[in-house]
């Protein structure tokens, strides 16, 4: 399997953080065009486990396939992107530094987690890390991360509707900042 012409796989992560990792994933996706606009679809990729882990993990990864997980599912998308990398380096004995139980655990529950599971999910993610999990500023960005991608994932106007409250949330908060 090629890369679509075009498109340039991403280099390697190399000893970063999962944090700084998924920031340098979701930066990279963002800057790039609309990968599902390619045909890749971020949910078909990810239904296949087996796929999922060749166009995502390996060396010859797909930019285009990793653009269109992060662009559909943001933060958790990045972090299933790492997931399959560590999943595709233990079966290739190949050194990674996210060989975290936790991010396997996303990648096998994912389409099963409701929004607070995914949040209580991405808090253990940070808090492995040695990320400060508390706080107001920490607990409504999380919840929005989670909400996002179970809109995106669900396609229901209650999850769509949960997702808007996370974001007015953060937005308030930011703005009570901003005044201060």
């Amino acid at each position: 399997m090629s890369e679509p012409r075009g498109l340039v796989p991403l280099r390697s992560a190399g000893r970063r953080s999962v944090a700084r990792h998924a920031a340098v994933l979701l930066a990279q996706a963002l800057a790039s065009d609309d990968a599902e606009s390619l045909g890749l679809r971020a949910d078909e990729l990810l239904a296949d486990h087996q796929r999922a882990e060749q166009l995502l993990g390996g060396p010859d990864a797909w930019a285009s396939a990793l653009h269109a997980v992060v662009q559909r599912y943001g933060r958790v998308g990045a972090l299933l992107v790492i997931a399959y990398q560590a999943r595709w380096a233990r079966r290739h004995e190949d050194d990674t530094p996210h060989q975290s139980p936790l991010l396997e655990l996303l990648v096998e529950r994912f389409y099963q987690l409701d929004a607070a599971a995914l949040d209580a999910l991405l808090a253990d993610i940070d808090r492995a890390e040695g990320v400060d999990v508390s706080g107001e500023d920490a607990a409504s960005r999380r919840w929005l991360h989670a909400t996002y991608a179970v809109a995106e994932r669900d396609g229901t106007d209650a999850a769509h509707r949960c997702y808007m409250r996370a974001l007015d949330r953060v937005l308030r908060r930011a703005g009570s900042v901003l005044a201060s």
